[in-house]
């Protein structure tokens, strides 16, 4: 066994020998910046005929490879610098000539004119990044309106955003959760500006060296932060209004401010920035109360009365966002860091308020009205929030370790009013209070080494602890203000949740060819949670006191991730991987507090339910041509209890209940396609994007135990094949003029208890730069055909129901953006929280530190 070993690493490094490399990685000597796309070319000493050649990746590392025994002259070239040159030679050895430092060449920067526009999306291993400066329709908008143009990325009317059809998704913050969840996740989002974030990565098979929390991945948005040497900044204002009834809902806007910095051994970077807004929408619904079980189609003979509701809605409100960061330099490799966002949103601003206007009308068979009311409401929220973090990175050669800790805290109060006039009723008032506190911490390190040029191995520890406290209760309101509390709706829960994990994975690329990485992760995690009602009688009752054992769970579950790339040459990789994820259900999933906005259609969380796991498999293929690119990819993902709303009829045969259960199984067989063109020059920049899939969710037969009742729930299996396809189109008319076209269409697909219409929409964007490109004028029209909608036809015991919701309508955006600074042409490096760790991402050694 012995010679076995040796003769086989005899092999592997003879075969090292054969294939020498040169590796590197350029950087802007007086900043340190990292240099992309920067021209590498190498040629035998004494001709002038390059042997071989590459560009800098987005990490500003190259490599050559397959070199031979000799004298070499390399050349580095970037516009805007002077070009470099080094002296190598091949002696059957890799060569790595660490950091290599070009000098700007002012004068040339000085004459230079581009004109064209830069990618919007480029492709890694296991992930697609979106630059958001690229994106006109950014201008002025939030991040929620961002991704709305996202391949694969869904956001529906109330702000849920799915991720290949599916809301088991995760939104991080520079590589960390920062606290966001599906409780917070809706406010925070809409009151973030598109303006700080840098680029949006979606991962839909993380490693095992990230968290594995939702099954379908994660969306991580990378905020701004530039190092370049002296400072810079923008202004920027704008307005936007509604073009949809009621017409009084005054205009919307927004005001802010950034400026990074760089000061020798520190830099930072600070955002302020308010924004006002107002949006239009509706609803309306079509229930049937039956004497059977529904189906797709609805059988006349089973009517035992007819539900028709219309609504408006309006919402105006304002709130404040600010974030900021320092990076101290104390020593060369030494960096201590310190940064943080924080929000206040607060709808009554300008004496607005969110409002809501129902009409309901009830009839049997015969068309005779059982009722006829309508029902009026007025909230006022207040969504108080953010993180800090302390971070501490030592880097040196082949080592990274990088220590640190965040603390986060988000809170989420509203008061809502209700009023319902009901034809030959007295007139009802209501209020309903909720109360929302959610903070926790994380404390991670992570280390990286290098053992050689192709090859990396990590490891790391990550805790945290999340707290999240609840009460919600209502009222009817009797003459003279007196208020009698409605039991039913009374609710209060206390939860705790800690996790412990470890990790570790390894990577290695042979032959300049096949880059592989494994990894696995193991994570302890616990849960206690208290949960509270009352009775008819107003007593306090504990929901587990029935199954205490209910209250803390805590168990270890492994996470395998692997990847395998192969490349072809001349533009063909082949990409397989696959990991296990898990959904952990927290926030509104499981909170028992009833929401009876609409009184005929309560909505409540479940505190049975438990985690869904899910088993993700991706093939993909990548084809690259200097202006064409074409990523086709083959999906597989099955999923064990995974969680879907359900519903059913109450007891009175009126109000329909909502809630979340464990469904069995539920499957998606898949593709995906997005390609990206330059068309005519710079004139056009088109991507793609479809998705094929087979969605199946497998019949269910459960019981949900609420307030003491034990309800039974009958789940017909579904299966579906549904798709989407999502155009975007930039325009460069001028050097000083461009615009942009985003339309999306999605076909029908299935949920637990029916399916959901289809759904298309386009958006519109104009920009024109003046003077040297300090001023930027943008025009955006959003939803221009205002079709954005939610349609869902729904069948169960006792129902069949159409609904459909408008949250947003068409709107138009007016932004002007001034930016500042005594710094040009700077190369941006790489942003705080961008999630590396893609197999073929081995070649930055980091074997010397100085600048040549």
């Amino acid at each position: 066994m012995k010679k076995i070993v040796t003769i086989l690493l005899s092999l592997v490094y003879a075969l090292g020998a054969w294939a020498a490399d040169v590796t590197g990685k350029v950087v802007d000597k007086a900043s340190g910046d990292i240099i992309d796309f920067a021209n590498v070319s190498v040629t035998k000493q004494g001709s002038t005929t390059p042997v071989d050649g590459t560009v800098t990746d987005a990490t500003g590392n190259f490599k050559l490879s397959g070199l031979k025994d000799g004298q070499y002259t390399l050349t580095v070239s970037f516009m805007g610098y002077v070009p470099l040159t080094r002296t190598i030679t091949m002696a059957g050895k890799d060569v790595n000539l660490g950091r290599l430092g070009m000098k700007e060449d002012t004068r040339l920067l000085q004459e230079v004119e581009v004109v064209g526009q830069a990618s919007s999306m480029k492709f890694e291993l296991d992930k697609k990044v979106f630059t958001v400066d690229q994106n006109i329709a950014s201008a002025g908008a939030s991040v929620t309106d961002v991704l709305e143009n996202i391949p694969s990325v869904d956001v529906d009317q109330e702000g849920t955003i799915s991720l290949r059809n599916s809301e088991d998704v995760e939104i991080w913050i520079n590589g960390k959760p920062a606290g966001l969840n599906s409780e917070n996740r809706g406010q925070v989002l809409q009151q973030m500006p598109a303006g700080t974030i840098e680029k949006i990565e979606v991962i839909t098979n993380p490693s095992a060296k990230f968290s594995p929390e939702g099954t379908s991945g994660i969306i991580n948005l990378v905020m701004k932060k530039d190092r370049a040497a002296g400072y810079y900044g923008s202004i920027q204002a704008g307005l936007d209004y509604s073009l949809a009834a009621p017409w009084n809902v005054p205009p919307g806007g927004n005001i802010g401010m950034n400026i990074n910095f760089n000061a020798g051994p520190v830099d930072g970077y600070f955002n302020v920035g308010y924004r006002y807004h107002t949006s239009n929408g509706g609803s309306k619904t079509d229930r049937y109360t039956l004497s059977g079980t529904g189906a797709e189609e609805l059988d006349s003979t089973l009517i035992v009365n007819h539900l028709v509701q219309d609504g408006q809605q309006s919402h105006r409100g304002g709130g404040m966002f600010a974030r900021a960061g320092l990076n101290f330099h104390v020593a060369e490799g030494h960096t201590i860091g310190m940064s943080g966002f924080g929000m206040v949103s607060e709808p009554k601003v300008f004496n607005g308020v969110n409002t809501n206007h129902r009409s309901y009308l009830l009839t049997d068979p015969a068309g005779n009205i059982l009722r006829d009311y309508t029902r009026d409401q007025s909230s006022v929220g207040y969504h108080p929030g953010g993180n800090a973090t302390l971070d501490y990175t030592f880097e040196q050669k082949n080592h990274k370790l990088m220590v640190s800790g965040t603390y986060n805290n988000f809170g989420w109060n509203q008061m809502t009013d209700y009023t319902q006039i009901e034809v030959g009723q007295d007139t009802l008032y209501q209020d309903q209070s909720n109360k929302n506190t959610n903070w926790g911490i994380e404390v991670k390190a992570d280390y990286e080494w290098k053992p050689t040029p192709m090859s990396r191995l990590e490891a790391g520890y990550d805790y945290t602890r999340n707290v999240n406290d609840s009460y919600a209760d209502a009222h009817n309101i009797g003459a003279g203000g007196v208020k009698a509390e409605l039991n039913p709706y009374y609710s209060e829960v206390n939860g705790l949740t800690q996790n412990h994990a470890l990790y570790i994975t390894y990577g290695n690329r042979f032959w300049n060819k096949l880059s592989i990485q494994v990894g696995l992760r193991g994570e302890y995690y616990m849960r206690h949670l208290e949960s509270y009602y009352k009775d008819e009688n107003g007593t306090i009752q504990d929901s587990y006191a029935a199954y205490p054992n209910k209250k803390d769970t805590a168990y270890f579950q492994l996470f395998p991730s692997a990847y395998i790339s192969y490349d072809f040459g001349n533009g063909h990789e082949l990409q397989l991987n696959y990991t296990r994820r898990v959904n952990r259900p927290w926030g509104h999933q499981i909170n028992p507090r009833m929401d009876f906005s609409d009184s005929t259609n309560i909505s409540y969380g479940n505190v049975d339910l438990l985690p869904a796991y899910s088993n993700n498999l991706e093939l993909n293929y990548l084809k690259t041509w200097d202006r064409h690119t074409l990523s086709a990819g083959v999906f597989w993902k099955y999923r064990e209890g995974a969680v879907q709303n359900v519903k059913y009829m109450d007891a009175d045969g009126k109000t329909m209940k909502n809630t979340y259960l464990n469904v069995a199984t539920r499957q998606e067989l898949g593709i995906e396609i997005v390609a990206k063109n330059k068309l005519f020059g710079e004139v056009l920049q088109l991507t793609t994007s479809a998705n094929f899939y087979w969605n199946n969710i497998a019949a269910v037969h459960d019981t949900i135990s609420h307030q003491g009742d034990l309800i039974p729930i009958n789940l017909a299996g579904q299966n579906i094949f549904a798709g989407s396809v999502r155009v975007n189109a930039q325009f460069m008319f001028t050097k000083n003029f461009s615009g942009q076209i985003s339309a999306n269409y999605r076909s029908p697909r299935v949920v637990a208890q029916g399916t959901t219409s289809h759904s298309y929409s386009i958006d519109l964007g104009l920009r024109h730069t003046f003077l040297n490109k300090q001023l930027a004028l943008a025009l955006n029209v959003r939803d221009l055909l205002d079709s954005r909608a939610r349609r869902n036809t729904t069948w169960g015991d006792g129902f069949w129901q159409f609904s459909e919701n408008r949250w947003h309508s068409r709107s138009v955006s007016l932004t002007l953006t001034y930016n500042f600074g005594n710094q040009q042409g700077r190369r941006r490096g790489r942003s705080d929280g961008e999630m590396g760790g893609g197999s073929d991402d081995f070649d930055d050694s980091g074997n010397s530190n100085s600048d040549f």
